[in-house]
């Protein structure tokens, strides 16, 4: 059974995990409007659709909104305050468009990490463009750009212009044929990293005459995006969000991670086998940099994992109060082992971030200093050292790292459906002028959200949160503090 920990008192305002409810709450007691329009491309001319509603859906009405939040008593009180009921512009096609959709000049790029979806996406993007609204082969092009903003950079060696025929063959595969590398031009750090790589993309989008580009990355590449859009106001830059950890602000979940919790649960179950076959106890490491949405969910649908760690639950908490907590699931460890004396075994389930943050915040284990790239190391050594089976003998523990196991396949169907969705609904609006937006399923809709809204924060579980309680009374862990 779950117990509680006592007395974790929280380091203020630094432990509070980022969501969006919190977003527009700090909004609403301070009065402020949540900037939610979305610029319009300047210096277009207007084109009539000529692709019926018959074939596209109805044409959304450029006044066509969403509310951002279900919670009625959240939006009565933007209303008493005399604000604005915070709401997103509606995704879909436009009886009017900014580009001539024959002659249009369209790229793509593929930054940060992998996340499976990726092709799918793209194939969604080119067919979109290419059978849907008939682009001209001669006068039109949707380019890939190889190697992330990295090819962007020198884009007139690092391109392939593609067509459906080409990107139907990637639909299957995992990974990413375009290529996801990390890169930041120059010699430049941080902010001036971004504006020289910024400045440098803004030349050859002219020099190779884009007029679209779409930006299929996680919140790092869609900040760039929105550096972008404003250095181009002639041109579209359109924002399709991607990352496995789920993270990003204003998206409801993210294409690739329902595949990746299948694929990581498929994981933890094979080793649970393992761990109970051998007598062992198993640590698995799954992505999770800041926020351990893989992991708990996997954890939850596995149902045979008995300590799940997230960044989440450490942040904010004092080194001292941290350690207290990490002492008392090691412990539930040592219980789960010895109530099964002829069958002694575990699984723990780790989020990489929680290194991060415990390294951050100070921890010291057994004398040495946690240091992230060596938390998994220290973690197995402290349930080696304390963690006995039911006759008194020390538990043998051993781990795996299957994070690149679960970003680089190819997507399941209802990600592959997904994908879909996303990559049309994101030609429809570019092709309509609408510019520095990234496209997204928010609740039950698709709309389009503000690139300037994904630099907020990042989205994390919220430990006091339904979810994770669930998520623990299923493993019997501690209580988050």
């Amino acid at each position: 059974m779950a117990g509680k920990i006592e007395d974790l008192h929280r380091i203020p305002d630094s432990g509070r995990t980022t969501s969006e409810r919190r977003i527009l709450k700090s909004y609403l007691d301070e009065g402020r409007e949540l900037a939610t329009g979305i610029s319009l491309t300047e210096g277009r001319r207007d084109y009539t659709n000529q692709v019926s509603e018959g074939i596209l859906g109805v044409f959304r009405s450029p006044g066509a909104r969403t509310a951002v939040a279900a919670d009625m008593a959240l939006l009565d009180a933007f209303q008493q305050k005399g604000l604005t009921v915070p709401s997103f512009l509606e995704a879909g096609p436009r009886a009017v468009l900014r580009h001539n959709p024959q002659k249009v000049r369209a790229a793509i790029v593929t930054t940060g990490g992998l996340a499976p979806g990726l092709h799918c996406v793209i194939h969604s993007i080119v067919k979109r463009h290419c059978n849907t609204y008939s682009i001209d082969k001669v006068n039109g092009k949707v380019l890939g750009v190889y190697d992330s903003f990295k090819g962007l950079c020198d884009l007139a060696h690092n391109h392939v212009a593609l067509s459906p025929e080409i990107t139907e063959k990637w639909l299957d595969r995992g990974g990413c044929e375009l290529g996801n590398v990390r890169y930041f031009h120059g010699n430049e750090t941080g902010d001036k990293a971004i504006e020289a790589m910024v400045d440098r993309i803004t030349d050859r989008l002219r020099d190779n005459n884009i007029d679209i580009l779409y930006v299929i990355g996680g919140d790092g590449s869609l900040k760039v995006a929105h550096q972008l859009a404003l250095k181009n106001p002639n041109r579209t830059i359109a924002g399709i969000p991607k990352t496995m950890d789920n993270d990003i602000l204003w998206v409801w979940q993210s294409f690739g991670f329902d595949t990746a919790v299948e694929q990581a649960t498929r994981v933890i179950n094979t080793l649970c086998s393992e761990a109970e076959s051998t007598r062992r106890i198993c640590v698995i490491e799954l992505f999770g940099a800041e926020s351990g949405f893989v992991a708990a969910n996997a954890a939850l649908a596995s149902g045979h994992v008995d300590l799940v760690l997230i960044p989440e639950v450490f942040k904010g908490l004092n080194a001292e109060h941290a350690k207290r907590y990490l002492d008392a699931s090691i412990d539930h460890l040592a219980h789960t082992v010895q109530d099964a004396p002829h069958n002694p075994h575990a699984v723990v389930v780790l989020a990489e971030g929680v290194g991060t943050v415990l390294q951050d915040e100070g921890m010291i284990l057994d004398n040495v200093p946690v240091k992230k790239d060596y938390f998994l190391k220290q973690l197995m050594d402290m349930i080696r050292s304390r963690v006995v089976d039911a006759h008194g003998q020390k538990m043998s523990v051993f781990e795996n790292q299957p994070r690149h196991h679960i970003r680089a396949v190819p997507a399941n169907a209802h990600d592959q459906i997904y994908c879909e969705r996303l990559g049309a609904l994101a030609v429809d609006n570019a092709l309509g002028g609408y510019t520095d937006f990234m496209i997204s399923q928010w609740l039950t809709e698709f709309v389009l959200v503000p690139l300037s809204l994904v630099d907020l924060g990042k989205k994390s579980i919220p430990i006091d949160g339904m979810f994770w309680k669930q998520v623990v009374t299923t493993t019997g862990q501690p209580f988050s503090p």
